[in-house]
C-alpha cells in the first residue's frame, strides 16, 4: 500500500506526497516560508555520475505523485506556522511546529492522507475533494 504523507500546505489546501523523505519545492529551506516557498516538485533528481564539469554530471529522474484536499476549520484559535514565527517549510517538515494548530488539535509535517481526514472531520472540519481533471 502506497502512504501519502502530509508536506505542504498553502490556505486551505493540503499536499500530499508518496515520498516524503524525497519530496522538495522551491526555496523550501528560505524563511519565512509563506514568502518564499514554491509548490511541491512532482520530481525528485539522483546523481548517477559526478563529473568536474557540472554540465556532465549525468541525473535520474524519480516521479513523485501528489493527493490534494481542501478543508475548511472553525476554529477561532486555529494558527499556521507564519502565525507562530519565522519558519521554512523545511523546518515544518522536520516538525519544528504543525502545520496546523488549534486548542483541540495539531497536524504535523508527515501525516497520512486517511488520519488528516479523521483528525479535520473528528473536529467539525469539512474536507473537499479537487474536480477531477477530464
Amino acid at each position: 500500500m502506497e502512504y501519502y504523507k502530509l508536506c505542504y500546505v498553502e490556505g486551505n489546501k493540503a499536499w500530499f506526497t508518496n515520498n516524503f523523505e524525497k519530496q522538495w519545492g522551491d526555496d523550501w529551506n528560505d524563511k519565512p516560508y509563506e514568502h518564499n516557498a514554491g509548490l511541491p516538485y512532482d520530481h525528485w533528481s539522483e546523481l548517477i555520475e559526478d563529473n568536474e564539469d557540472r554540465f556532465k554530471r549525468k541525473y535520474k529522474s524519480h516521479e513523485i505523485k501528489h493527493k490534494i484536499l481542501y478543508f475548511e476549520i472553525d476554529d477561532w484559535s486555529d494558527q499556521r506556522p507564519c502565525d507562530m514565527g519565522s519558519f521554512s517549510v523545511e523546518d515544518i517538515n522536520k516538525q519544528a511546529v504543525a502545520w496546523i494548530h488549534t486548542d483541540k488539535f495539531n497536524i504535523l509535517a508527515g501525516t497520512t492522507y486517511e488520519n488528516f481526514i479523521d483528525i479535520i472531520e473528528k473536529n467539525d472540519g469539512r474536507i473537499y475533494l479537487p474536480k477531477e481533471e477530464k
